[in-house]
């Protein structure tokens, strides 16, 4: 399943604070077992159950129709929700509510419940509500012992309707909080909170040879409170996010197609006093012929963007796509595409870090062009393997920056644009052993330098390492160990009193901290309805910077029990 470019802001960040962060959104996934996957919001996620690095948790977006028809495992190009828990699947549960609570001291709590009201055959009304919060303290850069909480609650209704022979309706509303303090590098700083309301509304239908989906979404977020600064006059970030989208796909036969998705988005904010209340958007056309054999599919399109910003203009761009499968045992793939633009609201950048400037709102980035090759070869009695890299430009693009060093306003979340070279590259070594033990051995690499790296990767590292084994000895209990390392992670302090004679701005490259995490899991299904768990984090207490003057918080992890009802 491909999704857009930015929708994903990778960092080490806030989600360190919520081992057990994840998405209890209502969440429906149908899947059309032809050479189209449409991805649809699946009706519930539980907390995970085994263990994993609490990178930024993945939240659940609106996911762009793909063409993909290889059998083969899921590729490095390919971005996708996080998995449900277990026993968690794509058929219809037997239990109509579910409730999962895990807590470790002192203090990591989680809490994830949901019931549906109605669970007929073509209505489907729920709902859920999630709490995760985390209180610690530790030793920041400066050697200063500082107290942190981070709390997050959300609830909401979700309401699924099949039309025999018409399509699906699906519909869903949900509000949000969190509260947290918002540390400088001397004192535990400012308390700060956020509200946020999300609706969303889509229709999918297919009518004969032609098919299309309608969507909306709205999204209302804001701050509590602005920067406690000495520039006068700042105020607490708002903002009101809408999307309009349009599908359609026509099929002439089984092998020919042409498509059209149509995307409008729009962000309005007030924010800081200096800018006041502006509007940021785009317009996105994107028509494509497609075609689709017995071990191939290959698209052909354009895309044609209108982004209004810091500047105005209308670009074009291909969006060229190649999947060939000549055995069951090799996969290539190949893109070229430009375009993708994202408009980078708060409520992206807050999902995966919660320690931003909450006076300041970033215009849209794009990509201008970018290249992905990858293939996958296997599985040979078990084994695969697989290579992936890519090569792009990226525009305006916000990352964590600090300004002049000066540390009383790098912890204030201060972020700057840049426009990237994005490259990464990557190889993987997978081995099953029937159904009781996988191993998955894998590196990223990408360069670093202040125009250089990988633009899904906030913390600009390096290098990224993982190593994870998953054991079954017995059919009810499900153990696993990972060790993952992110390392050369660094974020840049930009000196905007000084230029160089080539005319870019000063600036010094600042260590984050090499992020190792050793994690182990376990759980046990007592009875297909109650379940036990327990999972622990960083076993070996390695300390570095989530993000600038934000320690990780040592040994972390949830101790809890499942029932399903």
């Amino acid at each position: 399943m491909t999704m857009k470019r930015f929708v994903y802001i990778t960092i080490l960040g806030a989600a360190l604070a919520m081992p057990g962060a994840m998405t209890a959104d209502d969440l429906n996934k149908e899947i059309t077992v032809e050479k189209d996957i449409v991805p649809q919001e699946r009706e519930a996620s539980r907390l995970n159950r085994l263990p994993q690095l609490s990178l930024s948790p993945v939240q659940a977006k609106k996911l762009s129709w793909t063409d993909r028809a290889i059998a083969a495992p899921v590729t490095n190009d390919i971005s996708v929700l996080a998995p449900a828990s277990y026993a968690a699947s794509i058929a219809r549960s037997p239990y109509r509510g579910y409730i999962d609570l895990g807590y470790f001291p002192a203090m990591q709590l989680g809490l994830s419940a949901g019931y549906r009201f109605i669970d007929s055959d073509a209505t489907r009304l729920g709902a859920w509500l999630q709490y995760d919060g985390s209180q610690y303290k530790r030793e920041n850069v400066l050697g200063n012992k500082l107290s942190y909480r981070d709390h997050s609650g959300a609830l909401g209704l979700s309401l699924t309707n099949d039309f025999e022979d018409i399509g699906t309706l699906k519909a869903r509303l949900s509000y949000g909080m969190s509260t947290f303090n918002f540390p400088t590098l001397e004192d535990k700083g400012l308390s700060q909170s956020t509200n946020r309301v999300d609706f969303g509304l889509g229709w999918h239908s297919t009518l004969g040879a032609f098919s299309y989906n309608i969507g909306l979404d709205y999204n209302y977020f804001g701050f509590s409170k602005a920067v406690n600064d000495e520039l006068p006059g700042l105020k607490a970030l708002n903002e009101n996010t809408a999307r309009l989208s349009l599908g359609g796909l026509y099929s002439f036969d089984e092998f020919n197609n042409v498509g059209l998705d149509l995307t409008g988005a729009v962000n309005g904010v007030n924010d800081f006093a200096g800018i006041g209340s502006h509007t940021f958007a785009y317009i996105q056309a994107s028509p494509y012929y497609l075609n689709r054999g017995k071990n191939y599919s290959v698209r052909l399109g354009i895309e044609f963007d209108y982004i209004k910003g810091l500047e105005n203009k209308t670009r074009i761009y291909p969006d060229v796509r190649l999947d060939w499968s000549p055995s069951s045992s090799f996969a290539l793939y190949a893109r070229f595409y430009g375009g993708n633009p994202n408009l980078n609201s708060a409520s992206e950048l807050f999902d995966q870090n919660h320690y931003i400037n909450p006076s300041m709102s970033f215009g849209p980035s794009w990509d201008k062009y970018t290249g992905r090759l990858g293939f996958i070869v296997g599985p040979f009695a078990g084994a695969s393997f697989e290579i992936w890299g890519g090569y792009g430009k990226v525009s305006s693009l916000p990352l964590p920056a600090l300004v002049d060093e000066n540390t009383s306003i790098s912890a204030m979340g201060y972020y700057a644009t840049f426009n990237m070279t994005s490259v990464n590259y990557g190889i993987a070594f997978n081995y099953t052993y029937r159904d009781l033990a996988k191993l998955r051995l894998s590196y990223e690499g990408a360069p670093q330098d202040i125009d250089k790296g990988y633009a899904l990767w906030l913390d600009r590292a390096r290098n990224v390492f993982d190593a994870t084994v998953t054991v079954t000895p017995v059919k009810a209990l499900d153990l696993e160990l990972a060790y993952r390392l992110r390392s050369g992670r660094s974020v840049y302090a930009l000196d905007l009193s000084e230029e160089n004679p080539f005319d870019h701005i000063a600036y010094t490259k600042v260590g984050l901290g090499n992020a190792g995490s050793l994690d182990f899991g376990a759980a046990y299904r007592i009875t297909p309805q109650f379940s036990v768990w327990a999972r622990g984090e960083n076993l070996l207490n390695g300390k570095w910077q989530e993000v600038y003057g934000i320690p990780n918080k040592g040994i972390t992890g949830l101790i809890g029990i499942g029932y399903k009802f």
